[in-house]
């Protein structure tokens, strides 16, 4: 596919007439280097119809695909099949990116822009959004990354708790996830933790551009995040997390530089923290079950992975099994999402 545009970014749009406009306009600031295409997704209410209208306005910029309903891992899959650009995005309908902080993003990926000088992963900070607050917490990654260079996973330095992944701060490079057949599940929420963390092995060279690019929304009582959405949602979570924590062997991590092994393990435990968290939330006999499968799964799976999860002190944690350990378990989890604001 011929490389037009610098940048691609995919909004997937499920009903997001409401504020959809708004993330759009946040893209437009880039201008011509931008190929921003809207996936409706089987969408009922005006969202096709605005997406159609922004792409009239903004004809060699926007581009619309309709398609039934395939969740927002079906978007994101029609954007790295499509994609213009030689670096790929993904900015939710609800989000929006900071004006200084595009230009910036699009300056740095353009002096990467020539084969032989791309990045296989640009990474840069974030920032969360409460309801008409911005920019309420910042995540940056300073203490980590060398700046305004290409470098590799041996030149980063420690990942604290605090310093981990999200798909809003992740720019990959389009042909790479093209190259290795990257598809995510569809008819499924929380795919995003896959696509933050599987193709990570792949990346060998990469930048970082200190300064906030994307505005993370949280707060609203329909987010995927939200507390009663992730309970009543557990199968998929679930599911989604056990996929993440066996897509790579132990075997496969010993081979990786020190700084990406010790971030894989890291997310991964992580990611079972919150979610055993959330299953002693529920407190059902069917949460209990899928609490335990998690752990079965990734034990069959791989043994050495496994006790690798278990010698991580987040992984401790959440493997507990006393009522004292899984109530602090519990406490931490929603201190942490007090903290950040969530619902």
């Amino acid at each position: 596919m011929p490389t037009e545009k610098l940048l691609t970014v995919v909004v997937p749009c499920y009903n997001s007439a409401a504020y959809m406009e708004k993330a759009v306009a946040s893209l437009l600031v880039g201008g011509e280097e931008m190929d921003v295409l809207l996936v409706d997704d089987g969408s009922s209410d005006n969202t096709g119809t605005i997406a159609d209208r922004l792409a009239e306005e903004n004809p060699s910029i926007v581009r619309v695909i309709h398609q039934p309903n395939g969740g927002h891992g079906s978007g994101l899959n029609r954007g790295i099949e499509t994609a213009k650009g030689i670096y790929f995005k993904v900015v939710d309908s609800d989000d929006r990116l900071d004006a200084d902080g595009l230009k910036a993003l699009l300056n740095l990926l353009r002096e990467h822009a020539a084969p032989g000088s791309r990045a296989d992963l640009a990474v840069h900070d974030y920032v969360y959004d409460h309801g008409d607050k911005q920019a309420v917490f910042r995540i940056d990654y300073a203490k980590i990354f060398p700046q305004k260079r290409l470098f590799g996973w041996a030149d980063c330095g420690h990942f604290s708790a605090s310093n981990q992944f999200m798909i809003h701060s992740l720019v990959y490079r389009a042909d790479m996830l093209r190259e290795h057949h990257y598809v995510l599940p569809e008819h499924t929420f929380y795919e995003d933790n896959l696509y933050v963390y599987q193709p990570l092995p792949w990346v060998e060279k990469l930048l970082y551009l200190h300064q906030p690019v994307y505005a993370y929304n949280v707060g609203r009582d329909d987010q995927s995040v939200n507390e009663k959405n992730l309970i009543k949602r557990l199968d998929q979570l679930t599911a989604m997390i056990t996929r993440m924590a066996t897509s790579w062997h132990m075997a496969d991590l010993d081979t990786f530089a020190k700084p990406l092994r010790q971030y894989m393990i890291n997310n991964v435990s992580g990611q079972i923290w919150s979610l055993c968290a959330l299953h002693h939330i529920a407190g059902s006999e069917e949460s209990k079950k899928l609490n335990d499968g998690l752990w079965q799964a990734i034990r069959d799976y791989d043994e050495d992975l496994y006790r690798a999860y278990l010698r991580n002190p987040v992984g401790r944690m959440a493997h507990a099994q006393s009522k004292l350990g899984k109530g602090l378990l519990v406490t931490a989890y929603r201190v942490g999402h007090k903290i950040l604001h969530f619902g």
